[in-house]
């Protein structure tokens, strides 16, 4: 019996994941593929994986994002061991906590981005001089003690605040977070970041039924905003109902204010793509962006989040002609895309 490939006992460097990707695409290449759908600041890839039984029919299909905030790591070490689990589970045609791998895959295309801002990700594990944008992120100011507290990209743009959901112009900026900085600066213009254009890109080629993007911390789910809440007649709550049943995380109130919520990845999906959107954020609360140490990953998320991306999975196979219904709803959908 093979091992599994990801091992997140401790600190999950940026190689050993474009690694374990590569490992994981070859001992199940007839249903593990890897893509690379953009670039980051430093020219690094951004990769995309498709977990799919059968490349040739089309499904519903979801995709879940880790890495946007470059110190939340812990949302990195989630896609990654979800995706070794999910795929050995289906060889073995085994269930996983009571649900039926092998039946979610022959209904549903799962898609992960395991590292939305690897560039972060790297600054937070290697300290601000590993980046190749050294001589202008020097002069940044950094929210927390040190380069761990890193949450932007190489820009020093907060990814999940430059996203273009109609917002932006109003999205309110923290004082001192006006400029490139470790975070809460949401960039010049709207989409101006490369890692932004590729995630925005990728979901208007796919046309995800569903997206979810892991954050830390709380232990809660964001779900739903004043602006778009009522596009969907009930099936988001109906998802995060269930979620909020089945998992530790807290069903949160809807967010009311563009000004505070305005121009995250699942405002935009919302209100872009017109369908339901999630941010999860795993891991019980830390006060002032600290994070919780790499080696409690397993006790503190993976025994509370390990399924939920099947339980997306499942969620996007029951909604899907719900939303896409009938050749006209589908057709103002897609016209809704940016």
């Amino acid at each position: 019996m093979n091992k599994f490939i990801v091992d997140t006992s401790d600190t999950y460097y940026l190689n050993e994941i474009y690694s374990d990707i590569d490992k994981l695409c070859s001992r199940y290449s007839h249903i593990l593929s890897k893509f690379t759908i953009g670039k980051t600041v430093e020219n690094l890839d951004i990769i995309a994986l498709k977990l799919s039984s059968n490349n040739a029919l089309p499904k519903p299909s979801v995709l879940f994002v880790g890495g946007i905030h470059a110190r939340e790591d812990f949302s990195v070490m989630l896609c990654m061991k979800m995706v070794d689990y999910y795929c050995k589970y289906y060889m073995e045609e085994k269930q996983f906590d009571g649900y039926d791998v092998k039946s979610i895959l022959d209904t549903v295309d799962m898609y992960f981005i395991p590292v939305a801002n690897p560039d972060g990700l790297n600054i937070v594990h290697h300290g601000l001089k590993a980046s190749k944008n050294y001589e202008a992120l020097k002069n940044m100011n950094i929210w927390g003690e040190d380069h761990t507290y890193w949450k932007a990209n190489a820009n020093g743009v907060d990814l999940n605040k430059n996203f273009n959901d109609g917002n932006w112009e109003i999205r309110t900026c923290v004082p001192g977070t006006e400029v490139p900085c470790s975070d809460r600066f949401k960039g010049y213009s709207p989409n101006s970041e490369p890692e932004t254009r590729a995630l925005v890109d990728f979901c208007n080629k796919i046309g995800f039924t569903l997206m979810v993007t892991y954050h830390c911390s709380g232990n809660c789910t964001f779900w739903a905003d004043s602006g778009t809440h009522e596009l969907f007649n009930g099936i988001d709550e109906r998802i995060m109902d269930e979620l909020h049943y089945k998992y530790i995380y807290r069903k949160t109130k809807i967010s009311q204010d563009p000004k505070v919520y305005g121009c995250g990845f699942e405002n935009w999906f919302r209100a872009r793509m017109k369908r339901p959107a999630f941010c999860i954020e795993l891991s019980p609360f830390v006060d002032g962006g600290r994070q919780h140490p790499d080696y409690l990953f397993d006790e503190l998320v993976w025994q509370h989040a390990k399924t939920t991306g099947l339980f997306f999975a499942e969620k996007a196979a029951e909604v899907h002609d719900e939303i896409f219904g009938n050749a006209e709803k589908y057709a103002a959908l897609t016209e809704s895309k940016n």
